[in-house]
């Protein structure tokens, strides 16, 4: 039966070799899917990635590649085997549902990993994959695998907070992180790692990133957003508000967030931002203004949203919409 391993992350001894990682996952980094979570490397309550950042939770033993929203799940993302090797184990069958309460968890006690499937690849190296689409395991128990062959698609089943796919990497049965398996390295850009050079490139590590950001004629709240409805209303001359949202991952304590609305004259109509009070895994900022009487002026309208950080731009991006 497939297990998730919850303990604190263990490295190995020595630097890996000779044990080399493709991306599990069949999607581009960055526009289709983003990592947001890796393992945890602080030994005691503290939260640290291999990078020195946040971007982790205290006893997180793997590394989390997420899809946008729970729509976006049946599209069919699939998760692949990063190495050859030998099917050990499987689960299908358990549902995609969010957990988002106590009752939730435990419903799903001792199958916290959903639909998943475990693979030996040899000299006690193993890959586990967690979440998977309810139906979509596509191997069995004793099956020789390939790198790169589908494995089953990104879903939402078992202990599963947003749809993703959770990767954990054994040696001698102990977790370790493919971004850094040198436990005697600082955190930062580490010298070695599983990956491949391409995995490598495609993994890069982002500090935060921008999963939406677009105008609208009415309110948004994150549970649209993260359940992919249809896009709550495009503005036009008619619309009674004009507002611009950024919904961002992995925002860190002390980020200054921005949102400004900007009119067809350049002037502004709206500005709101706010200073982090606690690392953030997801977040969301909007910022308009009501229909002056005399209604929308006609023209480009722009929205722009930065994040600062120690002082220096660290995310921006600019949006354009015209009202005709």
């Amino acid at each position: 039966m497939l297990k998730r391993a919850t303990a604190l992350l263990v490295l190995l001894s020595s630097p890996a070799a000779a044990f080399e990682l493709s991306s599990p996952v069949a999607c581009e980094m960055g526009t289709e899917c983003f990592v947001q979570q890796y393992a945890d490397h602080d030994p005691g309550a503290g939260v640290r990635d291999y990078a020195c950042g946040g971007q982790s939770y205290n006893g997180h033993d793997g590394t989390d590649i997420r899809l946008r929203s729970t729509a976006d799940v049946d599209r069919g993302v699939g998760v692949v085997a990063a190495a050859a090797g030998t099917v050990v184990s499987t689960r299908d069958g358990m549902p995609d549902q969010l957990v988002q309460s106590p009752e939730d968890r435990l419903r799903i006690a001792n199958r916290e990993c959903g639909n998943g499937v475990l693979i030996d690849h040899g000299n006690d190296w193993q890959t586990q994959y967690c979440h998977l689409r309810r139906g979509s395991v596509a191997v069995k128990r004793g099956d020789p695998v390939e790198t790169g062959q589908k494995l089953g698609e990104i879903g939402y089943s078992g202990d599963a907070a947003f749809p993703h796919v959770h990767l954990t990497v054994r040696k001698d049965g102990k977790a370790i992180d493919p971004f850094q398996p040198d436990p005697t390295a600082a955190c930062g850009e580490p010298k070695q790692s599983l990956w491949s050079s391409t995995a490598r490139k495609a993994l890069a590590y982002r500090q935060g990133e921008i999963l939406a950001f677009a105008f609208s004629g009415a309110p948004v709240q994150l549970e649209q957003l993260e359940a992919g409805k249809p896009h709550p209303t495009v503005p036009t001359l008619a619309s009674p508000a004009l507002v611009a949202y950024v919904w961002a991952i992995n925002l860190q304590k002390d980020d200054q967030i921005t949102v400004r609305v900007l009119g067809p004259d350049g002037n502004p109509l709206g500005q709101n931002g706010t200073t982090l009070d606690r690392n953030k895994a997801q977040y969301m900022l909007f910022a308009g203004a009501k229909r002056p009487p005399a209604g929308w002026p006609r023209g480009p309208y722009k929205a722009i949203v930065e994040v600062r950080r120690d002082g220096k731009a660290r995310i921006g991006r600019t949006e354009t919409l015209t009202l005709e």
